[in-house]
């Protein structure tokens, strides 16, 4: 989904919750951290939109940024954040089963 198509979602949401995912056909190699290109299974991102949690619950000001990667390559999220600057702020959640 392109920038193009969020931006009217985002607007016609006004000061509601919302959330974007971006599907990926994979992660990209990370050597610095011994590990390959990653499937696309855990391979997305998803914005929400004035909530702290994927379920829109917790309402927020601003939005909060979703990094999922598979729980065997944990420490992608981080070396992804770092890769445009960023840094993962909250704990590791594990998606229940």
């Amino acid at each position: 989904m392109s920038a193009d198509v969020v931006r009217p979602v985002l607007a016609a949401a006004g000061a509601c919750p919302v959330s974007v995912r971006w599907d990926f056909s994979g992660w990209p190699e990370a050597p610095d951290i011994g590990l390959g290109a990653g499937g696309p299974r855990g391979a997305y991102v998803t914005v929400c939109a004035h909530a702290r949690d994927l379920d829109l619950t917790e309402p927020a000001a601003d939005h909060t940024v979703f990094v999922h990667v598979k729980h065997v390559e944990a420490e992608r999220a981080p070396w992804l954040a770092a890769q445009v600057g960023l840094q993962v702020i909250g704990e590791l959640v594990m998606a229940p089963w």
